[in-house]
């Protein structure tokens, strides 16, 4: 740990002496001081060690990425999970989490956008708060006051002429279960940025996320079919009467049910036919500090 607070320090003293747009050498050595980091964050089996890796991550982060060309450097070295791009290159998010020690989860995800007012790139940092709310179905949510997860898939469509971003995540809940989030990102406004929008439809009821909740001892699919244009996951079931309700227990029976975009919405589809179409990759459970596949 001492050698990267050593390495901390030393891009300190160099970052200055580089110009304000940047160039590769800044970026490169920022880029190694991340790798260390990162892997630290991954990899190490101390929690204090990863905190303190965390806030190095973060801090390095937010100061490269104000750089004017860093939006263009690819942070190759980093673990390739951790950027997601947007399917119109408008934005990239760098998304991870840390793993604590009584195997619960903190998440952290920095956006880098290009603002067409101010035309130029922006950074936003963004603050999970998911465990102070309540019914987050039903919320409209800002950067200060995020439902954090681990994204992996980004799909884009136009609501009212707004890109609108629809995002896959997944969530390591607690010890008894896991979560799949579908969430919905947009730009607007003095906030930025906002999460949750009621577009999805089950019948009569509109909610502004999808939260699918289920035993950590097994695991689920939520992936996007390009070909069928539609966002396809397991249908969840209580093993056992006594436990409808108890989410935390839920667990896949072999059917599948989608959303599909009509009208600006997603539309719920109930069991639907993936055995000839639709080629279903099965989420494999993650190991100790790996990002899900």
């Amino acid at each position: 740990m001492r050698k990267i607070i050593v390495i901390q320090l030393f891009l300190l003293l160099f970052q200055n002496s580089y110009p304000q747009k940047g160039n590769k050498t800044l970026f490169k050595e920022y880029e190694d001081t991340l790798k260390l980091l990162s892997t630290t964050i991954i990899y190490a089996t101390d929690e204090e060690e990863k905190k303190l890796a965390n806030t190095g991550f973060i801090e390095n982060l937010l100061e490269v990425l104000e750089y004017e060309k860093s939006f263009k450097y690819p942070f190759e070295l980093l673990p390739k999970e951790i950027i997601l791009n947007s399917p119109n290159n408008h934005f990239r998010m760098f998304n991870w989490y840390l793993r604590k020690e009584n195997n619960t989860y903190e998440y952290y995800a920095i956006i880098q956008y290009y603002n067409k007012i101010k035309q130029k790139y922006e950074v936003i940092n963004l603050n999970d708060n998911s465990e102070n709310l309540r019914k987050p179905e039903k919320k409209e949510l800002d950067a200060n006051n995020w439902f954090g997860c681990y994204y992996y898939d980004i799909i884009l469509h136009k609501k009212d002429d707004i890109n609108i971003y629809t995002l896959l995540g997944w969530d390591g809940n607690d010890k008894y279960s896991d979560k799949k989030i579908i969430d919905v990102m947009y730009f607007s406004g003095k906030e930025l940025v906002k999460f949750g929008i009621p577009i999805f439809k089950d019948k009569d009821d509109l909610k502004n996320r999808i939260i699918l909740e289920y035993s950590s001892k097994t695991s689920i699919s939520l992936r996007y079919s390009k070909k069928e244009k539609k966002i396809i996951f397991n249908n969840l079931i209580a093993p056992k009467n006594e436990l409808i309700g108890f989410e935390e227990y839920y667990i896949p029976d072999g059917s599948f049910n989608a959303y599909f975009l009509d009208k600006e919405k997603w539309n719920y589809e109930k069991d639907i036919d993936v055995k000839n179409n639709i080629k279903i990759k099965k989420n494999k459970k993650i190991k100790k500090g790996l990002f899900p596949k």
